[in-house]
């Protein structure tokens, strides 16, 4: 993601088409007088003043006429083949839950999709990576609470109920060794509702019907293009939960026209932004895909229900090695958790400057939470913007019963082709998504995280990727021990200053003391990226 955005300035355009936008409005009808009667050849007609016409105002209308027409023959070029029928099923689908390296095999780990809760975890028995529904089947208590017990089962923390991989339940405490009680171990309603799961390319995916075996094992998962596989190739990957809806996370990673505003001096410049012309090339109820011309030409490809790529090629020359060709990929998965949480899955990679990734070779030096310092700036860029842009959606959708994605380019005006992939999602999210995910549970009643967190909590790096990274987490207990000894240095070197009798000694005692403070205090400086930094746009010149 973060590439991405230092990249899209360098873009030449092609000739602009207009990109038009949905009629607000019904043309007015006008009235003629078919006939009068004449009551003599010689009385004058009768004249009455009229208003002064507004130019502003009539070349308004003029406009607004011909955003109606060109509105109109795009939907027919690009969209009016397809059929609204053809709606989306979004619980026949694999979706990435996690990346694995950030999964502990030794905890149950707490996920949502969909809106129902689940526990993953690693069953050592089978070596493979299980979901389960997040209830024990006896009192509903929450599975990820528990443990994996000395069998390597999931074991309950309530009662300690234990089951296998495939969701039998092994134990039962408090059952009598005899009888009923003995027996109620084999009962199918003593079972945990097990999930269809499989790990390719280093994610685990899930598919959100426990019915669905036989279905899952028939379709593939979505992959990550092969460049990712080459040796010339360096890759980076990073998740983090995100307190915004899915449709909003969606059309942020579908419009690279906000890089060079909102992730200014982090990933682009403001005056290096130019008109993207992009062109849609395909579109149906598996997604849509398109590009734009020129150097670099960026593609793109939405591969329903949450899939999103983008390949950047730059032809360059270089001074020693001459014509070259960058290839640069993101690759996001944008996984709907629960209704205003999504989780962002990003993977990218690129043919050059491998030595500024991380990597397995020995050069390859940036460690792997260093980099998620900058993608989490990215993060950061945009999340107060689109707290406030789904706070509007929200109230909007609230004030009428019209869906906002019909009403989309009513509500937002969008005269450039570089929301040209913005509009194909919403069309797409109207005609097949059902204008939402199909959650498993929903209420109305509960309000949507962005309109109740504070920004402090909307930029919680902690809790939304520190704990859930395996990088990240370990990094931060680093520093902390770190931090911890050095203050001890600290106070030691401090105590025993006065302690030798000639001057020099004391000054090295004491100018030791006050590097292991100094370095105290820039790793507490530097553990803020880890929990939460402030992004003020404002204030970056």
């Amino acid at each position: 993601m973060a590439l991405l955005l230092s990249t899209t300035a360098n873009i030449t355009t092609s000739p602009r088409k207009t990109v038009p936008f949905l009629p607000t409005g019904t043309p007015k009808r006008q009235i003629t007088v078919k006939s009068l009667q004449k009551r003599s050849k010689n009385l004058s007609p009768l004249r009455v003043a009229a208003p002064p016409s507004d130019p502003a105002a009539s070349d308004e209308e003029t406009v607004r006429k011909d955003e109606k027409e060109d509105y109109g023959s795009l939907v027919d070029d690009e969209f009016g083949k397809e059929s609204s029928d053809s709606k989306f099923s979004w619980r026949d689908h694999w979706y990435p839950v996690s990346l694995v390296e950030d999964l502990d095999p030794n905890l149950p780990t707490a996920f949502q999709l969909l809106g129902r809760d689940l526990v993953l975890w690693f069953d050592n028995n089978s070596n493979k990576w299980v979901a389960f529904d997040d209830k024990c089947p006896h009192r509903l208590a929450p599975l990820s609470e528990g443990r994996i017990d000395e069998n390597g089962h999931l074991q309950c923390s309530y009662h300690g109920w234990s089951f296998d991989g495939c969701g039998s339940c092994t134990r039962i405490p408090q059952a009598a060794s005899e009888g009923p009680e003995a027996r109620a171990i084999q009962s199918p309603r003593a079972c945990a509702t097990r999930f269809p799961t499989m790990v390719s390319q280093g994610l685990l995916f899930v598919w959100p019907d426990e019915n669905g075996q036989e279905r899952a094992n028939a379709t593939k998962p979505p992959m990550l293009p092969d460049d990712f596989d080459k040796p010339e190739f360096s890759s980076v990957t990073i998740q983090r939960d995100l307190f915004y809806g899915y449709d909003t996370l969606m059309e942020n990673v579908s419009d690279p026209s906000h890089i060079d505003f909102a992730h200014h001096k982090v990933t682009g410049r403001r005056d290096r932004a130019k008109p993207l012309p992009f062109k849609l090339e395909s579109s149906g109820h598996w997604g849509f895909a398109g590009a734009s011309d020129g150097n670099p030409r960026i593609s793109a490809k939405f591969v329903a229900p949450c899939y999103y790529m983008n390949k950047i090629e730059i032809d360059t020359k270089l001074p020693v090695v001459g014509d070259q060709k960058w290839i640069i990929w993101i690759c996001s998965f944008n996984v709907p958790m629960a209704p205003g949480k999504t989780r962002s899955i990003v993977c990218s990679a690129r043919n050059f400057f491998q030595f500024t990734m991380p990597g397995p070779a020995w050069w390859q030096v940036v460690p792997r939470w260093h980099e998620h310092w900058t993608s989490n700036k990215v993060y950061d860029g945009d999340m107060i913007v689109l707290q406030g842009q789904e706070k509007i959606f929200l109230s909007k959708s609230m004030e009428g019963s019209e869906d906002v994605n019909k009403e989309y380019t009513k509500i937002t005006f969008t005269p450039t082709q570089a929301d040209r992939f913005v509009l194909a999602f919403r069309n797409w999210l109207r005609r097949h998504g059902n204008s939402q995910p199909e959650w498993f549970s929903f209420s109305s009643q509960q309000p949507s995280p962005s309109t109740v967190l504070s920004k402090c909590q909307m930029l919680d790096r902690f809790e939304q990727h520190t704990l859930k990274c395996s990088s990240c987490r370990e990094a931060y207990s680093a520093f902390q021990t770190g931090q911890k000894f050095l203050i001890g240095a600290t106070v030691a070197f401090c105590a025993t200053a006065g302690i030798p009798s000639d001057l020099q000694s004391r000054i090295v005692l004491a100018g030791l003391a006050l590097v292991s403070a100094a370095l105290a205090y820039a790793l507490h400086e530097l553990q803020k990226n880890f929990v939460f930094v402030d992004y003020v746009h404002a204030e970056i010149d």
